[in-house]
């Protein structure tokens, strides 16, 4: 019965890979840019409860560590599914939520982890579109100094979402160059000093990269 088992799983293994089938990994770089937040501070202890409309919000992209992300995954024929991992900063400017707070970042980053459901579609020899979206969790690093006191973290929080819409040129048989704009959004809860800050950070993004596939 081993022996017939091996010979079964060395003819499996034998057999061609499907033309249409195959794993792919991916790493892009780019920029974010958030769009102006509502922010709320909460200090239950304290009794503060503060709202901030329209707070504005830096990405320093390119700044280190840089806006980056990765991604793997599998097709077949048009249809993919894949795993990825966006890190996007977002920095609130100096004074904009009141005087307690003297600083407030989500800056090593507001990562997001998701999985997505892909379509590809060739539109030229070497050349299809890939459009992409999907649903998971936000993992911010928040950096806060609030009435004196420092405090960092990374948090598992919200759901986030994403979506995307991008352009792929196949430069050899496994490899593959791309950019893409993405939309994204997620309202985590970040810990600072004496309780939270909330909101939803909802981000536009530009990258490219290159990726292999087998």
């Amino acid at each position: 019965m081993q022996r017939f088992v091996s010979l079964a799983a060395a003819a499996l293994l034998a057999l061609p890979a499907s033309a249409s089938a195959e794993w792919y990994a991916q790493v892009y770089l780019g920029a974010g840019h958030t769009f102006p937040a509502t922010l709320t501070l909460d200090q239950a202890a304290s009794g503060v409860h503060s709202t901030f409309t329209g707070v504005p919000l830096d990405g320093r992209s390119f700044e280190t560590p840089p806006y980056y992300g990765y991604r793997g995954g599998w097709t077949s024929g048009r249809l993919g599914f894949e795993a990825e991992l966006t890190h996007l900063k977002v920095f609130a400017r100096p004074g904009t939520l009141g005087p307690l707070v003297e600083r407030f970042s989500i800056s090593h980053g507001l990562n997001l982890l998701v999985g997505n459901a892909v379509w590809r579609e060739p539109i030229a020899r070497r050349v299809r579109i890939a459009i992409r979206g999907g649903a998971g969790i936000a993992i911010p690093h928040g950096e806060s100094r609030i009435g004196g006191v420092d405090q960092e973290q990374y948090e598992v929080s919200s759901v986030a979402l994403a979506g995307a819409a991008g352009v792929e040129f196949m430069l050899a048989r496994h490899m593959q160059a791309f950019a893409e704009y993405k939309l994204s959004s997620a309202a985590p809860h970040v810990s600072v000093a004496g309780g939270t800050i909330s909101g939803r950070y909802t981000s536009q993004h530009v990258a490219a990269g290159m990726g292999v596939a087998w």
